[in-house]
């Protein structure tokens, strides 16, 4: 049986193939050496069970077949479905997906981009909490291939994978006003809001705007609202965070401004959730007063009863599209923007207006 030593030296592989230590230095450095050198190498390799170091391996600059994800929140389902894509297709082409969570802070984003700028990796895919261009640690990754997912026009010239939100909010607000609903709201989740509701239609000209899905979505609405002659009225749009508590303030604060709303698009099925709580404690029932479309496509993420009608994002896709195009820049292919189709799913949480 082969013996199977814990940590194999030079000398052990020098030994085991009867070469001088000079030969197997140059054959791990990948330097020449003559075939029937490099065969003997190989298979003392094979007879101790070697594994190159990866720490070794990335400072002779060869490929350690470690790869970065950089997200928001782990614990949030719509990035942890990213995150499950991204590790599905690193794990087919053997490579190792080392994972950080900004925990929706700035700080803490640039705590982990620095320390990732001084990790052995291959590449990068990074969810930024925003807008990343102040971040100087981002010089860091000048050199290393990077891509961008969730997010669109972040960084020129450095590929992106993202869904269609504008499609999407438009394709939620098409069917609101399909439905009858005309009085439609629009809760806004951003990790860290770059404008107010006053400001959010003048937000769309920034040159930013690609760092905020919600932004987009809202992009789309603003269209079908237009395209049906509908008249934009901010007070029935909310700002807020992407938690259930955060669905039940923007609820509270919607119905105390004592504008109609027969319908509703918010960016998660758990802001949807703490939505419903406050509406049917205020006596409105959903579907029937109020109609809700929200941004999720995953069993967990839909818990709600109604079961909510959504636009579909297909984030595990994401993921994998987003490594792919990592590995495609890791091979030295020239790569552009990603942008995966939306669709509607129907459930309970929409009804005609009777």
């Amino acid at each position: 049986m082969k013996k199977r030593t814990l940590r194999v030296t030079i000398k052990d592989i020098a030994a085991a193939s009867g070469l001088s230590i000079a030969s197997i230095s140059r054959f791990l450095n990948g330097l020449p050496v003559r075939a029937d050198t490099a065969a003997r190498i190989e298979a003392a390799l094979a007879h101790l069970d070697y594994s190159p170091n990866a720490a070794a391996l990335y400072m002779k600059g060869r490929a350690t077949g470690i790869v970065g994800l950089i997200l928001p929140e782990i614990s949030h389902p719509f990035f942890s479905l990213i995150a499950e894509g991204a590790i599905e297709e690193a794990r087919k082409n053997d490579q190792l997906l080392l994972l950080s969570s900004t925990e929706g802070s700035r700080e803490n984003e640039r705590i982990a981009v620095d320390q990732f700028a001084r990790s052995m990796l291959d590449g990068l895919v990074y969810i930024p909490v925003s807008n990343p261009a102040d971040l100087p640690a981002l010089e860091s990754f000048k050199d290393l291939p990077l891509v961008v997912a969730g997010r669109v026009g972040v960084f020129p010239g450095v590929p992106h994978v993202y869904s269609d939100g504008d499609k999407g909010g438009y394709l939620a607000a098409k069917y609101l006003i399909g439905l009858g609903r005309r009085n439609i709201g629009f809760f806004g989740s951003f990790w860290e809001a770059p404008c107010t509701t006053s400001e959010l239609p003048e937000a769309l000209l920034t040159p930013n705007s690609g760092s905020y899905s919600t932004i987009h979505r809202f992009k789309g609405y603003l269209r079908a609202l237009r395209e049906e002659g509908i008249p934009y009225d901010p007070a029935r749009v909310v700002i807020c965070g992407y938690g259930y508590t955060n669905g039940a303030e923007a609820a509270r604060e919607l119905l105390g401004r004592a504008v109609p709303v027969d319908g509703l698009l918010a960016m998660t099925s758990i802001v949807a959730g703490g939505g419903m709580e406050v509406f049917r404690g205020q006596g409105r029932s959903v579907p029937e007063d109020i109609s809700i479309i929200v941004f999720d496509d995953s069993e967990i993420m839909n818990m709600a009863v109604p079961r909510l009608t959504s636009v579909q994002l297909h984030l595990r896709r994401m993921g994998v599209e987003a490594v792919r195009s990592l590995n495609r820049l890791i091979a030295g292919e020239e790569v552009g923007d990603t942008m995966l189709d939306v669709s509607l799913k129907l459930g309970g949480s929409t009804r005609s207006r009777t």
